[in-house]
C-alpha cells in the first residue's frame, strides 16, 4: 500500500484568526504588517511579517487576469540572497503557469460576481511538481524546496496569490510552521484587500490601470503608447519586473520607457505620477 500523501491545499476564513492554534502575534511582527501600507513595497513588509513567525526566503505577489499571470511584486529575505522571482517569474509566465493548479483556482474565482473571505492555501513540494521543465528550471536551478500559495479574492472577479517560498537550506514547512501561515492569512489578505482599495466593490487591477493609462493620456503630453502602458503601471503600484512580467518585456526597456514618461511629463518620481493620474 502507498502511502497517504500530504495534505496540500486548505480553504481558510477569517474565523481561523481566532482559533486555540492560531499564531501568537508579538508587537514586533504586527508593526511590521502594519507598515505595510507606508511602504512602496507593501509586498515586502508582508515578508518580513512572516520572517517574524517562520523562515521564509522570497516572496511573489502575482494578479491573476484573463490571461497570463502578472507579477506584481517579488522580494527576498536576506540581503545576501540574489533576488531571483523576477527571472523565475518570467519563466513560469511564458510556459509553465498551464501546469499550475493555483492558476485553476485562480480561473475559478475570477467567476465569482461576489467577494469572498475565504482564502485557499496551496502547498507544493519541488519533487511533487508535475513538469519536468518547471521543476528543473525554477525549483532545481535556485535551490528551492517548495511554495506555499494564498489564493484570495480582494474584489468580486478577482484573484490574487501570496507566493511563499523556502530555500533547500531552509527545510522544509513543518506541519506548524504550515498551521501558522494558515491562522495569519486572513490577517495578509485584509491588508492586501485594503492596499488595493477593494472595499468590495472597487475595480480590478486591470480596470484600474486602464483608467490610469486614459488619465495620464488626457494630459496631451506626447507619450506613445508603449510609455503610456508604462507609466499606467507605475501609477497602480506595480514594480519594474511586475511591469516587465505584464507587458513581456525586459524589465531594461521597463527603465527606459520610465525615463522617457518622467521627461516628457516633466517628473521625477512615482509619488508625482500617482498625483497625475489621480
Amino acid at each position: 500500500m502507498q502511502p497517504t500523501p500530504p495534505q496540500s491545499t486548505w480553504q481558510v476564513s477569517d474565523a481561523a484568526l481566532g482559533r486555540p492554534s492560531s499564531a501568537v502575534l508579538d508587537l514586533r511582527a504586527v508593526s511590521l504588517l502594519l507598515d505595510a501600507p507606508r511602504d512602496a513595497a507593501p509586498a515586502r513588509a508582508m515578508l518580513h511579517f512572516l520572517n517574524a513567525l517562520l523562515p521564509v526566503e522570497f516572496i511573489s505577489l502575482v494578479s491573476h487576469g484573463d490571461e497570463a499571470p502578472a507579477q506584481i511584486e517579488g522580494h527576498s529575505f536576506h540581503a545576501a540572497t540574489p533576488n531571483v522571482t523576477r527571472d523565475c517569474f518570467a519563466q513560469y509566465r511564458r510556459h509553465f503557469y498551464r501546469f499550475d493548479d493555483a492558476t485553476r483556482i485562480a480561473r475559478q474565482m475570477r467567476v465569482q460576481t461576489r467577494e469572498s473571505a475565504a482564502m485557499t492555501v496551496l502547498h507544493m513540494r519541488s519533487p511533487d511538481i508535475p513538469d519536468a521543465g518547471w521543476r528543473q528550471q525554477i525549483y532545481e536551478r535556485e535551490h528551492l524546496s517548495e511554495r506555499l500559495a494564498l489564493l484570495y479574492m480582494p474584489a468580486p472577479r478577482t484573484a490574487f496569490s501570496i507566493n511563499l517560498y523556502r530555500s533547500e537550506a531552509m527545510g522544509r514547512f513543518a506541519p506548524q510552521e504550515i498551521e501558522r501561515v494558515l491562522a495569519v492569512s486572513p490577517l495578509l489578505r485584509q491588508v492586501h484587500r485594503n492596499l488595493v482599495g477593494a472595499g468590495g466593490v472597487g475595480p480590478d487591477m486591470d480596470t484600474r490601470i486602464a483608467l490610469a493609462r486614459a488619465r495620464i493620456a488626457a494630459l496631451a503630453i506626447a507619450l506613445s503608447a508603449r510609455e503610456l502602458d508604462v507609466a499606467a503601471r507605475i501609477a497602480c503600484g506595480l514594480t519594474a519586473d511586475g511591469i516587465a512580467a505584464d507587458l513581456d518585456i525586459a524589465p531594461s526597456s521597463v527603465v527606459t520607457l520610465r525615463k522617457r514618461a518622467y521627461l516628457k511629463l516633466g517628473i521625477h518620481d512615482r509619488a508625482a505620477l500617482v498625483r497625475l493620474a489621480a
